[in-house]
């Protein structure tokens, strides 16, 4: 199994926040939908795979927003960016979803200070951790979640926008 790292800035992304948020609020509500990412390494990845998604960028928190499972093996598509570039994208389908203007998020200075040795806050969507990396990235979130659980379970318990999170 590998982890991929799905980057995301919303700033110049066809996936905005305002989107993230309406979509974690329906996730929230309705349960899973479908999802789709773009990946730079995709001869690497496969379905079964796990992902995290950090949003990146000048504009607010940065950080993991995101966990959970890649649901298809890689395959082509239209170029979201409209600059007609060869793009390989993969479903996915979240196990947790944080809104980073809200709530605690593991921060790209944690990740980079944690694994100095994977470019965090900039480059490529889409890419795959080393074994040495993902282990090192699965122990930070696992403790990251164990210390904000209290936060995090108050969070679910309540339904204002501000407090979007979903868990599964």
């Amino acid at each position: 199994m590998k982890t991929v790292i799905f980057k995301w800035n919303p700033a110049f992304s066809s996936y905005s926040m305002m989107h993230y948020l309406n979509d974690l609020n329906d996730m929230r509500e309705y349960g899973s939908f479908d999802y789709n990412w773009s990946v730079w390494d995709w001869h690497e990845i496969h379905e079964g795979d796990r992902f995290y998604m950090v949003k990146v960028g000048m504009y607010g928190q940065t950080g993991i927003v995101a966990f959970g499972e890649i649901t298809s093996d890689p395959y082509k598509g239209e170029d979201w960016s409209g600059k007609g570039r060869e793009t390989y994208y993969v479903d996915f389908e979240p196990d947790v979803l944080l809104n980073p203007d809200a709530l605690p998020i593991l921060t790209c200075r944690e990740l980079a200070a944690a694994i100095p040795d994977f470019e965090w806050d900039r480059g490529h969507s889409g890419l795959v951790l080393t074994d040495d990396q993902a282990a090192r990235l699965d122990a930070l979130w696992q403790e990251f979640l164990q210390r904000n659980k209290p936060t995090f379970d108050q969070a679910l318990n309540k339904l204002r926008q501000e407090d979007l999170i979903y868990m599964k």
